[in-house]
């Protein structure tokens, strides 16, 4: 039994898809359905169900993937563990919210990456819910997003916290010295998409406050939201540390309300368990240790 059979099984079946495996594994879609099919022979037995869509275990698939498991665990554990010397190139695929990346993931990934010459990163960047489901389908190793995530096989380490601010273009924010919920109520607030916790809860504080119809422009882009805010179009909810520029310029003005907004939150997010766990974990205390946590 060949070693990169099992480890075809592995992806195939954490993947869900003979696709994603292909992809996975830089093979072709035949490739991949000819190393299960050796396998089989091998084992004397069929490990996906015939005739799916989805790559569904057999019961001996379902007995098998736990040596998969761990087979995939001792080889990152050796790579892991000669990682000063080893020639093999590792790569994580790291999901990340646009305000982390914003702000400071490129510098700790610069950082890093000096410790981890062999270490890649496949960064997607995209809004929370989107990497949510990447992880829990195991379309990423590692996530930093807006957590945590209320899964019994993930893993949550806080990771940071953002104010959220108003703010919006001068023309704008001189129309009041003091901005009241019913008066931001009446206006266009420019916030994240409205899949996002923050859009939620904005649009139940101003529902609260007025009779009419809460006019909320949700964008999983803060490049469009600044963009908008700076035109005009709106008040602009976001962490101020994602307009502090634009602040510093004047090209947005804090407004003076008794709307509060909450602080949001982020976590690193990864799979408890998984064959990349060691790596994934060591990449997520870089983290908390770069950020002082």
């Amino acid at each position: 039994m060949k070693i990169r059979n099992l480890d075809t099984f592995y992806w195939v079946a954490s993947l869900g898809s003979f696709r994603s495996a292909a992809q996975k594994l830089n093979l072709t879609q035949p490739a991949i359905t000819a190393r299960i099919q050796v396998l089989e022979q091998d084992l004397g037995t069929e490990v996906f169900v015939r005739d799916t869509r989805s790559a569904e275990l057999t019961p001996a698939g379902k007995r098998l993937l736990p040596y998969a498991e761990r087979l995939m665990e001792l080889d990152y554990a050796v790579i892991n563990a000669f990682s000063d010397s080893a020639t093999v190139e590792q790569t994580v695929r790291l999901g990340a919210s646009e305000s982390i990346v914003s702000s400071w993931l490129p510098d700790f990934l610069t950082e890093y990456s000096r410790t981890r010459p062999k270490l890649n990163f496949d960064l997607t960047v995209d809004a929370s819910n989107h990497l949510r489901n990447a992880l829990v389908s195991r379309e990423i190793d590692l996530a930093f997003l807006m957590g945590p995530i209320a899964e019994a096989s993930i893993k949550n380490l806080d990771l940071c916290e953002y104010e959220m601010v108003l703010a919006a273009a001068p023309e704008l924010a001189a129309q009041r010295e003091f901005w009241s919920v019913e008066e931001i109520a009446r206006q266009t607030v420019v916030t994240f998409s409205a899949s996002s916790r923050p859009h939620r809860q904005l649009r139940e504080l101003l529902t609260q406050h007025t009779l009419g119809q809460v006019n909320i422009t949700g964008s999983a882009s803060l490049g469009a939201i600044v963009r908008l805010g700076r035109a005009g179009y709106g008040i602009c909810a976001l962490p101020r540390s994602i307009i502090h520029s634009e602040l510093e310029e004047g090209s947005l003005v804090l407004l003076n309300s008794n709307l509060k907004v909450a602080p949001i939150a982020f976590t690193a997010s990864y799979v408890s368990g998984a064959a990349n766990g060691a790596l994934v974990e060591e990449i997520a205390s870089a983290v908390l240790r770069y950020l002082g946590k």
